[in-house]
């Protein structure tokens, strides 16, 4: 999946990513996304020495991995994570506990990853990948996200200089599945209050709005065809792209369509986020644009 195209594209910007932050004190660490299908991204990681290929997925609650991947690092599945999907499926998986992942020569260890056969909801035309990573990875860290680019740990430092050129937008943490998960909701303005919808960037397609908070944003119930759609965050900035309705267990979900025009910074110590617009101001050498 990785071409020679890609690899000379990437190296550059990797480079100026790592002047990114504060002059003082650089990021803590600077990981690469690379392109990946519906305007989503992949992670190469490495676990016990076998190398793999993961969605990157700010949606994913748990990070996953596949039951043929926990096979290659002996890892032995026991008891059950229960969750559920935006539509209100349960889903029931068995774990792994203490798993290590090597991103880009660094460790980060999720407390339990959930095993999930993840090429069954993707499709198998597509090309394959080894499960998704989310942000329970980084649970406790301040981590900025350039779209399809790079994951950036953050100094304390690196961190002021960035949000300083920054939007704060309200968010919640949510930690379902019994607090194994961690995904993170951002405000929207309605006329009846501030309603709660997913950053998800693993999702590659509409925007999807809550049936029961469809008529506050102007659409209608159940439109199951793409329509354009524009509401506003709880920070002003105005989201706009096509959107469907259904019955879901949560108001809303704002996937990549959006969020790939973003830089997204979360503290995911103190529960806060901030977007910057992906310009050469906030990505240095015009990357971004």
């Amino acid at each position: 999946m990785r071409s020679r195209s890609l690899a000379s594209l990437v190296s550059p910007f990797m480079s100026l990513l790592m002047q990114a932050g504060s002059a003082a004190m650089p990021p803590t660490a600077t990981l690469t996304l690379e392109p990946y299908l519906r305007e989503q991204a992949v992670v190469h990681a490495t676990v016990d020495g076998q190398p793999g290929t993961f969605l990157f997925d700010t949606g994913e609650g748990v990070s996953s991995f596949s039951p043929a991947f926990a096979k290659k690092i002996g890892c032995r599945p026991w008891g059950r994570i229960s969750g559920f999907r935006m539509s209100g499926e349960r889903l029931d998986n068995p774990h792994c506990d203490g798993v290590t992942f090597m991103l880009s020569g660094r460790p980060f260890t999720a407390p339990v990853v959930s095993l999930i056969d993840i090429m069954a909801f993707l499709g198998s035309d597509v090309p394959p990948v080894d499960g998704a990573l989310g942000l329970d990875l980084f649970a406790g860290r301040a981590v900025t996200i350039v779209p399809r680019r790079a994951i950036i740990i953050e100094s304390p430092e690196s961190l002021a200089a960035r949000i300083a050129k920054a939007r704060e937008l309200p968010v919640r943490i949510v930690r379902d599945a019994e607090g194994a998960a961690l995904a993170v909701d951002g405000a929207v303005r309605t006329p009846d209050g501030l309603a709660w919808m997913e950053l998800d960037t693993g999702n590659g397609g509409s925007l999807v709005i809550g049936n029961h908070i469809a008529p506050l944003l102007g659409l209608k119930a159940d439109i199951s065809t793409p329509t354009q759609a524009s509401f506003t965050l709880a920070n002003g900035i105005q989201v706009k792209g096509l959107a469907r309705t259904r019955d879901l267990i949560m108001d809303g979900n704002i996937g990549a369509q959006f969020l790939n025009d973003w830089v997204l910074t979360f503290d995911l110590e103190h529960g806060r986020a901030w977007l910057a617009p992906m310009t050469a101001e906030t990505v240095p050498g015009g990357a971004g644009e």
